[in-house]
């Protein structure tokens, strides 16, 4: 396979250029649809309710709804979260433009519901294709037209990563990946003032939707700074530009989208820490850019990077203090022991059973080797490289410690495997079997039903159940539509379904899976960890009004064993305690109880 020269542009004339780009397009926009349309139409019971598929679509949702029925701009307060003060949200409003305006076109056509219907089916599907394309244009780049198609394939069907573009996947992980890439396509192209601009806006972008993607962010800065050590003049004017851009659009956000609520104590979002830290590396970078001319060689220009990139970074942090506990520092000790280690993507991915490990985790080790590969094969071509491998190889490390590492991965890998393909179809040896075996180490679908497959030939007669969680268990049916026909109130609810509360109903919650409401969430464990005598002393002081359980609830702390004289053993065990009045949910597992 011919090696392009670093930073080499896709062959031919524009017009060549421009009909490759509208046939990548077409081609994401043709699969982004059929799959889409596919997973609506299997999940069609739920979706078409606006019962989404995670607890954060639901209170995304509900986000969206209340701005636009007035709520303010900079005001990302959830008020039917812990009310009457409400609990404060760190979503940042930049995922939702998208949702609000898709909803706020297609109202006057086909009313409210229809178009809340609309967007959760549009939004993500429209990120998708987004997805398809970037990840198609990234594989032009690094192995020629021939991996166009195989790419687009790939992208498709990346588990875990394809999950997050789902009909009503309307949470904003969907979004910073369409960013992410962003950023690597353009560092993977000639050093220019576009280039630099694209990518410092895209940073700013990714680092206002969320904290997330900070590792990748700054793995993509790492490499624009290694791009200037080894480079110098060359890269001069993309490191201003980028400098600028990021300063710029950082600034326009400040102006524009800070939330009422700005707390220096705060390390978890788009806060004055992540601001401040943004605004110093830009300035760190714009310094370097200038001082170019007078860092002439590459040891000049890494002794100048490292101090002022330290500078930049202490400084952050001396003024923040906050950020060294990370972005839940805040939270209250027992919420960090009883309910943090329980969110699935919070944990390692060596944290899960087997099965899921290797489902979620397959794609991005395979992804990781064949980086390794690509590298070595190529090591002149490192400049058009490493921004991709960097993302790819920071995302592996965090999810060591966080499973939504895998988020940016999986999705970010396909390109490299793209070229593991190509790679093997001109072999001229052992053609067939190299060709099937590449297809289907580069297949995230394979390594989600490998554990299940391979159960099914080594046991068949052994049935394999769906994981069924409180969450699955009572979201089936019409069951908050009915919760939605009693009377306004507050809930006392657990947290895997409280943002479906809030989501689906005009009922308030005092719990909610949100790690700033501690007060809150504190509230409904010790409602649910008491005696039911103690209970009702919390109940009163929130002015509950109903209390929702679902079997299972709690059981990640054995709740039956560790809390046994509680009130959710007893709810656990189909008793309720005097007062407690059951009322009816045809057909649901949910137990809804109002409070007399």
């Amino acid at each position: 396979m011919p090696n392009p020269p670093p930073f080499e542009d896709a062959p031919g004339p524009d017009a060549r250029r421009a009909h490759t780009i509208r046939f990548d397009i077409i081609v994401a926009v043709v699969l982004a649809t059929l799959l889409s349309t596919c997973w609506a139409i299997t999940d069609w019971h739920r979706v078409g309710q606006l019962i989404l598929p995670d607890a954060d679509d639901m209170m995304r949702l509900a986000q969206v709804r209340d701005w636009l029925n007035g709520q303010a701009f900079d005001d990302w307060t959830q008020y039917r979260m812990a009310p009457p003060l409400g609990a404060p949200m760190h979503w940042s409003r930049l995922n939702d433009f998208g949702i609000a305006g898709i909803i706020l076109a297609a109202t006057p056509l086909i009313g409210r519901h229809g178009a809340e219907l609309t967007a959760v089916l549009l939004y993500p599907a429209l990120l998708f294709a987004c997805n398809i394309v970037l990840s198609v244009r990234i594989a032009r780049r690094l192995w020629g037209d021939g991996a166009a198609v195989v790419a687009a394939i790939l992208a498709g069907i990346a588990y875990p990563g394809i999950t997050l573009f789902l009909p009503g996947r309307i949470d904003h992980h969907a979004l910073q990946i369409v960013v992410i890439e962003i950023a690597i396509l353009m560092m993977m192209r000639r050093p220019t003032i576009v280039s630099g601009v694209i990518t410092g806006i895209a940073v700013a972008a990714s680092l206002v939707i969320g904290l997330e993607t900070a590792p990748q962010v700054a793995a993509l800065v790492a490499t624009l700074a290694m791009f200037w050590v080894v480079s110098g003049d060359r890269e001069r004017l993309r490191l201003a530009a980028f400098a600028a851009a990021l300063a710029a659009t950082t600034g326009v956000f400040l102006v524009a989208m800070r939330p009422s609520y700005w707390s220096a104590a705060l390390c978890d979002a788009f806060t004055p820490a992540s601001a401040t830290g943004t605004l110093a590396v830009a300035a760190a970078l714009g310094a370097l850019a200038v001082a170019t001319p007078w860092l002439r060689t590459w040891r000049l220009r890494i002794v100048a990077g490292g101090v002022l990139g330290a500078l930049a970074l202490g400084g952050t942090l001396a003024a923040y203090p906050g950020c060294l506990t990370g972005p839940y520092g805040m939270v209250d000790p027992f919420l960090r022991a009883a309910f943090l280690p329980h969110i699935d993507e919070a944990n390692s991915i060596f944290a899960q059973p087997f099965a899921r490990t290797l489902s979620i985790g397959g794609l991005l080790l395979a992804g990781c080797i064949a980086s390794v590969w690509m590298v070595a094969r190529a090591p002149k071509r490192w400049a058009v490289t490493m921004p991709l491998v960097g993302v790819i190889g920071i995302s592996a490390l965090v999810s060591l410690s966080q499973a939504r590492g895998t988020y940016i991965g999986t999705p970010t890998v396909v390109p490299v495997l793209a070229g593991l393909i190509l790679a093997a179809r001109r072999r001229t040896t052992l053609a067939a079997p190299a060709l099937i075996s590449a297809w289907l180490v580069s297949s995230g679908i394979a390594y989600s039903e490998a554990p299940t497959l391979a159960l099914r030939i080594l046991a068949p007669g052994v049935r394999i159940p769906p994981p069924m969680t409180p969450q699955i268990l009572c979201n089936t049916g019409d069951a908050w539509a009915q919760v939605d026909r009693y009377p306004p109130g507050i809930v006392m609810a657990p947290t895997n379904m409280a943002s479906y509360l809030i989501g689906a109903t005009h009922l308030s919650t005092v719990g909610a899976g949100y790690h700033r409401n501690n007060r809150g969430n504190m509230a409904m464990y010790r409602y649910f960890l008491s005696r039911p005598d103690r209970s009702a002393a919390i109940a009163r002081a929130w002015n509950v009004t109903y209390v929702a359980f679902c079997p299972g609830d709690f059981s990640e702390i054995d709740v039956t064993h560790s809390y046994p004289s509680s009130l959710a053993t007893m709810l656990q065990s189909g008793h309720a305690p005097a007062g407690f009045e059951r009322l009816p949910l045809r057909g649901a597992r949910l137990r809804l109880y109002r409070i007399r």
